[in-house]
């Protein structure tokens, strides 16, 4: 084994140091936009209820069951499950069952990620950008801040 580097093993390391480096940028980026569109489902919900609390959970545990949601989050089965689909149907979340009984939610990344779901096709839709937050946005996100801390103590306390 080499005791010192040369100029090609050098240049070997940078290339692959700037390769990760990269994609770590796009996953920022990915996850920025999946943080924007986050937004945009809570604050164009007609009343979020436990949405936001929904998908601060999704952080801890990415895969979702009515059952596991209604013991978290202090819902009923029908009410966790009624609060899946809503999330499903806004597209921040999947169902990677395909069964009416135990059903299972994945968020859409980690779906394609993991192959239970295929990458969207063709171009990527524009985002539309929020207005500046207002007085009701502020409060939504800070409802959100708080019930992220309550879930946190939730789950240390397990």
């Amino acid at each position: 084994m080499k005791k010192t580097l040369n100029e090609a093993d050098w240049l070997a390391l940078l290339r692959a140091l700037a390769a990760r480096a990269e994609r770590g940028l796009e996953r920022l980026e990915h996850l920025e936009r999946l943080h924007r569109k986050a937004r945009t489902a809570i604050a164009e919900s007609y009343r979020p209820g436990a949405l936001p609390s929904l998908l601060a959970l999704t952080l801890h545990q990415p895969v979702l069951s009515p059952q596991a949601v209604a013991r978290l989050l202090d819902l009923t089965v029908t009410g966790a499950s009624k609060l899946l689909e809503r999330a499903a149907g806004t597209g921040l979340l999947t169902e990677i069952t395909t069964r009416r009984t135990w059903r299972i939610f994945m968020s859409v990344d980690l779906a394609v990620e993991f192959g239970f779901a295929k990458a969207p096709l063709g171009r990527p839709r524009v985002e539309r950008f929020l207005p500046s937050p207002s007085r009701n946005l502020a409060a939504v996100f800070d409802q959100f801040d708080a019930e992220m801390a309550a879930i946190d103590e939730l789950l240390n306390a397990r």
